[in-house]
């Protein structure tokens, strides 16, 4: 009886050798590092990649957005196109330029419209309209966008129809 267990105590006490499991040195910890790298670089030589690097997509999200932006001025546009129906002052009719200048915040920074608007209600007007434009934050330099307006508008617009139910023609 005694035989089975010292034979069992000795098989635990002499278990499996784990060798090599020793802390490593600072010098041991840089030497794989370099060894490492030397691989990674044989390896990037001899497969080198001569594709295009493309913009990742917070680049394109970092730039100015041109399609956003057109967008935000037409509804803006609308708007202003209504302003000599709005204002009771006189104003000379036809295509007023309005030039706005954006900050990196995407808010207008500066805005102008050209002669004969520019000291007139209907050139206020516009430029409130088109002023309140916001297009999405961006890196870079100010951009300055210069927009056409049709301001020959004489009269509000005409009212839709209206009907029971909010339709037409019952």
């Amino acid at each position: 009886m005694l035989l089975p267990m010292l034979l069992g105590g000795l098989a635990l006490a002499c278990g499996p050798s784990y060798g090599g499991q020793d802390a490593k040195t600072p010098e041991e910890v840089v030497d794989e590092q370099e060894r490492l790298g030397a691989e990674q670089e044989k390896q990037a030589a001899e497969h080198p990649y001569t594709g295009p690097v493309g913009e990742t997509d917070l680049e394109k999200k970092l730039k100015w957005d041109q399609k956003q932006a057109e967008l935000e001025l037409k509804r803006a546009q609308r708007s202003a196109e209504t302003c000599p129906a709005s204002v009771t002052e006189p104003a000379p009719k036809g295509t007023g330029k309005v030039t706005l200048t954006f900050g990196n915040d995407g808010h207008v920074k500066s805005s102008s419209i050209d002669p004969p608007y520019a000291d007139t209600a209907v050139g206020k007007c516009a430029l409130r309209a088109m002023g309140a434009v916001i297009v999405p934050s961006y890196e870079g330099a100010e951009e300055t966008v210069t927009w056409e307006l049709d301001l020959t508008a004489d009269g509000p617009p005409p009212e839709k129809p209206k009907g029971k139910g909010g339709k037409a023609g019952k």
